[in-house]
């Protein structure tokens, strides 16, 4: 398993080349003015790393240490940014990052490969600031339905060759369901269905957050 895993980190930027000639400003566009402490979750082979100003002091975890040695180098000089071979649902997280500490958190075609994605969700919301926006760019479900009988057929193997990688989860519709407000949303097609969007976390999640707070500190 590491032997593929150490190949498929080796080629996946050759992959990317041309996905990436639209997904690349996109990044751009997303990425490059945000400020403050950023969480990168599922960082790769630091694809978004050039796209960081000086002003964002940015954890990037990654649980592939093949795809993490690849993207240490491509790390700016003048750009503040911290690496770890960690996923999402690592308990270690919580020694590292404090609850509602994170201005943004950054999630570029990672969930479509993160075993939970509600586990990810609740710890999105548990990090995040108040004032906190999660930024999205996946590639998500089809949206009609030939090709969704498709990407259903095809998703057992793709997640094989894809290390773990699923072609058919909703993850527009999962974060909304899961208590995320969409600020700015747009779907796209650049070979499969993608989808980017900018959210922060709803008023009733953060009242509901608040009461557990005030809760906890009274105990």
């Amino acid at each position: 398993m590491k032997f593929y895993q150490k190949i498929f980190a080796s080629k996946y930027d050759s992959f990317m080349t041309n996905i990436e000639l639209t997904l690349g400003p996109i990044r751009e566009e997303l990425i490059s003015e945000l400020e403050g402490n950023i969480l990168e979750v599922g960082s790769g082979t630091g694809t978004n790393f050039k796209y960081y100003n000086a002003k964002a002091r940015v954890i990037a975890i990654e649980p592939s240490s093949f795809m993490l040695e690849k993207s240490k180098v491509k790390i700016p000089e003048n750009i503040h940014i911290r690496t770890f071979n960690l996923g999402i649902d690592d308990i270690k997280l919580n020694s590292i990052i404090d609850d509602q500490s994170l201005d943004f958190i950054v999630c570029t075609l990672v969930l479509c490969t993160i075993p939970n994605q509600n586990t990810a969700f609740d710890n999105f919301k548990k990090w995040l600031k108040p004032s906190g926006k999660l930024i999205i760019l996946e590639h998500i479900h089809a949206q009609n339905k030939p090709m969704r009988f498709l990407y259903n057929l095809v998703n057992p193997v793709w997640r094989i060759i894809g290390e773990g990688c699923n072609l058919n989860r909703d993850t527009d519709d999962s974060l909304k369901k899961a208590g995320f407000t969409v600020e700015s949303e747009q779907y796209f097609k650049n070979s499969l269905d993608f989808y980017q969007g900018v959210f922060k976390v709803s008023s009733f999640d953060q009242e509901v957050k608040s009461y557990s707070e005030a809760k906890k500190f009274r105990k």
